[in-house]
């Protein structure tokens, strides 16, 4: 082989080596961004005290409940007592609170296939995605955070025991895929089991829960009430 066709033939490889360099660094930093893109975004979904999901969350799980058109059940869990827990306790105790508290919470819906979310601080929300025993469901959650809780950050560490109160209504895309709307109809119910005391929980209810911005009951409703 000539020196020329030595040199072209070097000049060559060098070429496709570039080339081939050069697509696996794009490849490579392609992927680093999706990774990265994709941790912001779950990031952006989690709370940072529990490592559950928060509000962003809820609204993409009830966002594919309406793509799928499938119904699920949303149970909104709130703390009875939170200011005087806090000022017997103190804050740092009170996150160790929330933090067990989520763990038991999270244990006895995910036995359902349910996903967890962290709304704010005192409260849980529950999406479940088989709505037939919904009220069983969440009286077993309200059962789970009432358990009687070791606490080792409190003013007088000990045990101590919490109760909650549980709202239960169900969200049914294909009637109406409003998800703000399915929210207020589950605090409307959350807020009837807390006028009923400590540890109650309660089911949305269209006729006795309606609100000013509600469309009218279905007389299938009615009949049901």
């Amino acid at each position: 082989m000539s020196t020329f066709a030595q040199i072209t033939a070097v000049l060559a490889a060098l070429t496709i080596t570039a080339a081939i360099t050069h697509h696996l660094t794009r490849r490579r930093t392609a992927g680093r961004y999706r990774a990265a893109v994709t941790a912001a975004v779950s990031a952006a979904r989690r709370d940072d005290l529990t490592g559950l999901g928060n509000r962003t969350g809820v609204h993409a799980a009830l966002a594919a409940a309406v793509e799928r058109r499938r119904p699920v059940a949303v149970i909104l869990i709130n703390l009875d007592g939170t200011h005087t827990i806090v000022g017997r306790l103190g804050h740092r105790a009170f996150d160790e609170l929330l933090v067990l508290a989520a763990g038991r919470v999270q244990h006895v819906a995910s036995a359902a296939g349910a996903t967890v979310f962290r709304m704010r601080r005192d409260e849980f929300a529950v999406i479940l995605p088989q709505p037939a025993d919904a009220a069983g469901h969440a009286a077993h959650l309200v059962a789970a955070v009432a358990e009687p809780t070791d606490l080792h950050h409190a003013r007088h560490p000990g045990t101590v025991t919490v109760t909650a109160c549980a709202g239960v209504a169900v969200f049914t895309p294909h009637a109406d895929a409003d998800q703000r709307r399915a929210l207020v109809r589950v605090d409307r119910a959350m807020r009837a089991a807390k006028r009923t005391g400590r540890g109650s929980t309660a089911v949305f209810d269209p006729i006795t829960m309606r609100g000013n911005g509600d469309p009218p009951a279905a007389p299938a409703d009615r009949g049901q009430a």
